[in-house]
């Protein structure tokens, strides 16, 4: 009784089996994976083709480099210590904007108090804008007074508050944010942390397209002034914005306490996606050449499954 028992368990477990081995394996969007962390299926990640290649030296003091379908760190330094990061703090401020679906057409009024502590002012103070055209002067010239003024606009005493939400939703455990612009040295994060935020800031179509424009002209509303502000970020006039690649989106950020950061999403053309992040490289040129080097050394080192279905929309 009791072997005839025992096999009758032993058939329906391997029915059960049979039934989940012939399940066909269903792939999985990239916008369907928890952008808060760093999470994914094994069989999406790229893998290392030589073991004994361990990536490059950077001038910066922390470094990830990060794969986007699957999550999967490919190389980090220091990664996880949380420092200054200037104007990658503007990455935050474009999401928490957007997510409250703000009329992009709605006007901005600049004001005096918009000025930051530090840095360079590059449109007037009592000048007026649609919100599309502030977000673009913040993410493309990295312009610190239209973080203010959107801010300001937008949310008030509570924008701050909703970025260190946002932040704390993402995963980004060692960020904090005093405010909006990244003037603020206490401003913190870790390389991850500003790898995760870009990672999720790629599911925003708005923050994908205004980080791809060379130069952002304006003209203000209120003074009729005309402005033109270049992009700060030198790589996309590089051969990395160039057939085989492709970027996708980036972000520069610079101040005493925090030294020259930088952070860039690339695509190659097989559609494998990777995110690079410096934080405190040497000086304004070598943030990029670092971001240059170790993108080249991922997309070269690395490679990719086949077959794997991709989506970039938001969720």
């Amino acid at each position: 009784m009791f072997a005839q028992t025992l096999i009758a368990l032993l058939s329906i477990f391997s029915l059960q089996a049979l039934s989940i081995a012939q399940q066909p394996e269903q792939p999985v969007l990239r916008n369907q994976l928890p952008i808060a962390k760093y999470v994914g299926p094994a069989r999406y990640a790229p893998k290392k083709k030589n073991a004994e290649t361990f990536g490059v030296e950077v001038s910066a003091k922390a470094a990830v480099v990060v794969d986007v379908q699957s999550g999967q760190v490919l190389f980090e330094k220091n990664a996880d210590q949380a420092m200054p990061i200037a104007s990658l703090t503007k990455l935050i401020t474009a999401m928490t904007l957007l997510d409250v679906h703000p009329d992009l057409q709605a006007d901005v009024q600049y004001s005096p108090a918009d000025r930051g502590r530090v840095g360079r002012v590059y449109v007037d103070l009592n000048d007026r804008f649609t919100t599309q055209k502030a977000l673009e002067l913040m993410l493309v010239g990295s312009s610190n007074e239209s973080a203010h003024a959107l801010a300001r606009t937008h949310g008030g005493d509570d924008f701050i508050a909703a970025m260190n939400t946002k932040a704390k939703t993402l995963g980004m455990t060692h960020a904090v944010f005093y405010d909006p612009s990244g003037l603020n040295p206490n401003n913190e994060a870790s390389a991850k942390d500003i790898a995760i935020a870009l990672r999720s800031a790629l599911s925003y179509p708005e923050i994908r397209k205004i980080t791809e424009m060379s130069r952002v002209e304006a003209t203000g509303e209120a003074t009729g002034r005309n402005y033109l502000l270049h992009s700060t970020n030198l790589l996309l006039s590089s051969g990395l914005n160039k057939e085989p690649y492709h970027v996708i989106a980036g972000k520069t950020g610079s101040l005493d306490e925090a030294g020259f950061c930088f952070a860039q999403g690339t695509i190659n053309k097989d559609g494998n996606e990777i995110i690079a992040v410096v934080l405190n490289s040497n000086n304004h040129f070598a943030r990029f050449q670092d971001v240059k080097a170790l993108t080249y050394w991922a997309f070269s080192n690395f490679e990719w499954p086949k077959g794997i279905v991709r989506a970039t929309n938001r969720p």
